[in-house]
């Protein structure tokens, strides 16, 4: 149901590995649900209850790839890739193709390989395969990957020769991707700059550069203001409220299935109630050779209490990189997402990405994703299940931006990559609304950076969790760093 079809690949490994297991069943085609009209005049998809009737089981039926009006959910993105036909195995000299067509060579479609870097394509070159039905063959890239430092995709495409019934000529009905990373340069450099200045107030902690000031509360526990390009104006703010620390996110399908809300509320009254610790030192401001730091320790109202540390790293360019450390109380579940969530202005509504894409994507939902440089709007960012629900997230994002109509806003990145969320409301106000058209009027841009999000799962939507490998570990003291910075 809703936000699903995790960790699918096992089941298509396994069929492929294990000559007794007969194979499996997507269940459905398409949700299950009515057009209706709300009391307002506008058309909604419902589902079990919205039409009075009694005893339902709710979106129990919202269970489809395809949405209720046949159009494609991001679930069909992850589908088509463990469908496909055609498998690819790719290496910094060869390509192996297998071929899992029962009658169709290779040869009747087109092979192109290209050479990208970091989002920009290098080279596609076209080779001609011969790679006969329930075989296998190689064949040598036709290009090197380079030598300079950075991230390096090949991508290999098979695409219709004609066109068919169903597809046109050039229709992608097979692809692979590897990423090469050649050492030597930083993904994230730092611009080299002197401290910027630090002014301790009675109430907060002023630091500020050439063209920023970021303000600290040491009432409200937090970062209070970023402004970014200061003119005679003051510059523009770019944060609307306080970054909080997040382990939480709105409830899927499957997981209410489970009793997720009830087992891992705790960390819901976490996300939304932190208190920073009493003490003279909390927050405290240190001062680098390059930067000024300010730390806050938070006590989270779990039982037994959790704690949970982020220190902001200002830089003079106004970079400001953020090192969030959680300690969990002791057998507490694990957390559904671990990140902070920052909220501004709703004019920021360009969203652009490396990372994974182009469809929304989980860790154990991402075999159909692939590396590259996306943008999409945020404000179609919450997929529209027929149930508001966690969605929209993307993976392994190495940096993202979200700004206005005249290119200012924020940038954020992290080396290692994280997951990485730009929707119009908080994840408290998708988990209660009932419906689409249930949300409030959009009045904030919400980006969650996060270390990761729980995988979606989907073995079955009464019972069964998300694999353990696609969850956070249970109990364990956890780091993640991200950075940001104004554009404009």
């Amino acid at each position: 149901m809703g936000n699903s079809f995790g960790a699918v690949d096992k089941y298509v490994d396994l069929a492929y590995r294990e000559p007794l297991f007969q194979g499996g069943f997507i269940w459905d085609f398409a949700d299950q649900a009515i057009q209706l009209v709300d009391r307002h005049g506008r058309e909604y998809f419902g589902y079990g209850g919205d039409s009075g009737e009694t005893p339902s089981d709710y979106d129990f039926s919202a269970n489809g790839i395809l949405f209720a009006d046949h159009t494609p959910s991001p679930k069909m993105q992850e589908v088509k890739y463990l469908y496909q036909g055609i498998r690819t195995s790719i290496s910094r000299d060869i390509v192996e193709i297998q071929n899992r067509y029962l009658f169709t060579n290779s040869s009747g479609f087109d092979c192109f390989l290209t050479l990208g870097r970091e989002g920009k394509e290098l080279s596609e070159q076209r080779i001609d395969t011969a790679v006969a039905p329930g075989g296998s063959g190689t064949y040598p890239l036709p290009f090197s990957i380079p030598d300079a430092p950075g991230e390096y995709t090949v991508d290999v495409s098979f695409r219709l020769r004609q066109s068919t019934s169903w597809a046109p000529a050039g229709y992608e009905i097979a692809w692979g991707q590897a990423v090469f990373t050649v050492a030597g340069e930083a993904r994230i450099t730092r611009r080299p700059s002197k401290a910027p200045d630090l002014v301790e107030g009675i109430h907060n902690l002023g630091v500020r550069g050439s063209h920023f000031i970021a303000s600290f509360s040491r009432i409200h526990g937090g970062l209070t203001s970023y402004r970014y390009g200061l003119t005679s104006d003051g510059g523009k703010e770019l944060l609307r409220s306080i970054p909080q620390p997040n382990f939480w996110h709105a409830p899927t399908s499957n997981e209410r299935g489970w009793g997720m809300p009830f087992r891992d509320g705790q960390w819901l009254l976490a996300s939304r109630y932190p208190q920073v610790k009493q003490s003279m030192d909390n927050p405290c401001a240190l001062t680098h050779d390059d930067s000024v730091e300010v730390r806050y320790h938070y006590v989270l109202p779990t039982t037994p209490h959790s704690e949970c540390d982020v220190a902001y790293r200002v830089f003079g360019t106004g970079r400001i990189e953020v090192t969030m450390t959680v300690r969990p109380g002791e057998d507490l579940p694990d957390m559904p997402e671990f990140g902070l969530l920052l909220t501004s202005d709703a004019d920021l509504h360009h969203l652009r990405w490396y990372g994974d894409g182009p469809d929304e994507c989980y860790v154990d939902r991402r075999n159909g994703a692939r590396l590259g440089v996306y943008s999409s709007d945020v404000r179609r960012e919450l997929t529209p299940y027929v149930r508001p629900q966690e969605s929209g997230s993307r993976t392994g994002v190495r940096w993202a931006t979200v700004t206005d109509d005249r290119g200012v806003g924020l940038h954020f990145d992290c080396a290692e990559g994280m997951e990485f969320s730009a929707l119009p409301w908080t994840p408290f106000e998708v988990e209660n609304a009932r419906h689409p058209g249930e949300l409030p009027p959009t009045h904030h841009t919400v980006l969650r950076p996060a270390l990761m999000r729980r995988g979606v799962g989907g073995d079955n939507s009464w019972g069964a969790e998300t694999h353990p490998e696609y969850r956070l570990p249970q109990g364990q003291e956890l780091v993640f760093r991200f950075g940001f910075q104004g554009v404009r």
